[in-house]
């Protein structure tokens, strides 16, 4: 098996750093997860490497990852044996259900051009401020 080596950098995105609903604990968590996940695009520890990683029991990891999952920042797939309860793979997806806010908004809605609150000056053309410059200037006819 694949030594497991998470990236360097580790995220956490504001919808999850301002979730009240979340401990610290499972906010770490999450960031350790978006780590492991950058090379594979999922991560694929077991609860025994989060265990060791933060000295803490399996029950405390399944409490963060509950967190995580019931308020829809991961997602865990979970392949068992045919005919029996066996568990052969689980893999942890990042799913941020907050950024699908604006995934069926137009983009008009979105972004909105602001063309008045600077823009209140007349167009001038460069020909324009050049005579303006002249005629203002008479030692330069």
């Amino acid at each position: 098996m694949e030594k497991i080596e998470p990236s360097y950098y580790s995220i956490i995105p504001a919808p999850v750093r301002y979730d009240k609903r979340l401990s610290p604990a499972a906010k770490v968590l999450f960031a350790e997860i978006t780590s492991l996940c950058n090379k594979h695009g999922f991560c694929y520890s077991q609860n025994r490497y989060f265990e060791n990683l933060y000295q803490v029991s399996k029950q405390t990891i399944n409490n963060w990852l509950q967190q995580l999952e019931a308020y829809g920042y991961i997602e865990r797939h979970i392949y068992r044996n045919k005919g029996s309860k066996e568990i052969l793979n689980r893999y942890i997806t990042i799913f941020e259900k907050p950024m699908q806010i604006n995934f069926n908004r137009p983009i008009q809605e979105i972004l909105k051009d602001n063309t008045t609150r600077f823009n209140t000056k007349p167009n001038i053309s460069f020909k324009e401020k050049k005579s303006k410059i002249i005629n203002a200037n008479p030692r330069k006819k």
